[in-house]
């Protein structure tokens, strides 16, 4: 068992929020949109879930998108380190998605040996390391010529780095090869997006992801295997469209929408449809189906409207 108790540090854009349980310390790293929230005595992403599987935890949180580039954060996440924090437990483990999976493996040098589990992360945002890189313009601003600025060196004295990201979003593909160190295991989830967690866990995935990555044992085949329910869900085949798209595959964007919208009833795919059909000049074919899709709204509506309310 840990030798540490509760304790909590707030720092100029930073809060440390540390909760004792078990010998596995998993240090979990804010997102941008948990950032934006500012939500009053929030916990750290995925705080409830790892205290059910009995694990201290250390949320670090951000109250801005600043990529943890604040140097009060460097210095206090240091002085953890020179106490000897992270040698109290057994295993340590650091997790998080977009900003928080850059900050999961670019801190990750403070507990060498531990293990990454990192959802498509940003390796750096350093302009002279990833000239290419055009988003998360607030991020970009900070100050990168300090510590903690490339996770694709920081990461390099964890025992494992799992990265997970979509090969098809061109960002998130260039940043994942920039963690070239004989550690790090590349799981592609292919037309899932930049929002990995989500779409794992719609598809009862995530947990487990967790479970078996925290303790080494996940295995390609056996996630590649799961990989395939990603099929079910509604997302997969939005990024198979956009893909369609930005190929200008249309008519098989036509028939891929089609499909859709016969699975999922969602009017989305059904629009989606018939921007492909006009994109391939077939005009007169694109409006019939804007106006059977009109159709079926107005049916829907009046549906909704004559169901009585229940008490």
């Amino acid at each position: 068992m840990p030798l540490v108790t509760d304790f909590e540090t707030i720092l100029p854009k930073n809060r440390l929020s540390f909760t004792a349980a078990g010998p596995v310390l998993v240090v979990s790293f804010d997102n941008a949109v948990a950032a934006q929230r500012r939500a009053p005595n929030r916990r750290a992403w995925g705080h409830g879930f790892f205290l059910q599987e009995g694990h201290s935890v250390l949320g670090v949180m951000a109250d801005d998108t600043d990529w943890f580039r604040c140097p009060a954060l460097h210095a206090s996440l240091l002085a953890l380190r020179d106490q000897g924090f992270f040698q109290n437990f057994a295993q340590v483990v650091m997790t998080g998605t977009s900003m928080g999976g850059f900050g999961a493996a670019a801190f990750s040098s403070l507990a060498p040996g531990c293990r990454v589990i990192s959802y498509t992360p940003q390796s750096t945002l350093h302009a002279d390391l990833v000239p290419w890189e055009t988003n998360h313009g607030k991020g970009r601003r900070q100050r990168w010529d300090g510590l903690f600025n490339d996770a694709a060196v920081e990461s390099r004295q964890a025992a494992e780095v799992y990265l997970f990201y979509d090969p098809f979003h061109s960002e998130d593909r260039r940043h994942a090869a920039r963690f070239t160190g004989e550690n790090v295991r590349h799981l592609r989830s292919p037309l899932l997006g930049h929002g990995l967690p989500e779409a794992f866990d719609a598809m009862g995935l995530l947990k487990e992801v967790f479970r078996k990555a925290s303790t080494g044992t996940l295995d390609n085949a056996w996630f590649y295997s799961e990989m395939r329910a990603r099929k079910t869900l509604p997302k997969y085949h939005k990024e198979m469209l956009q893909a369609l798209a930005r190929h200008r595959h249309l008519k098989t964007g036509a028939a891929v929408a089609r499909r859709a919208f016969e699975t999922f009833a969602d009017p989305f795919f059904a629009e989606r449809e018939a921007l492909f059909t006009a994109a391939t000049g077939n005009i007169l074919q694109a409006m019939n189906q804007v106006d059977r899709l009109a159709r079926a709204q107005r049916l829907r509506n009046r549906a909704r409207a004559e169901t009585p309310e229940r008490d």
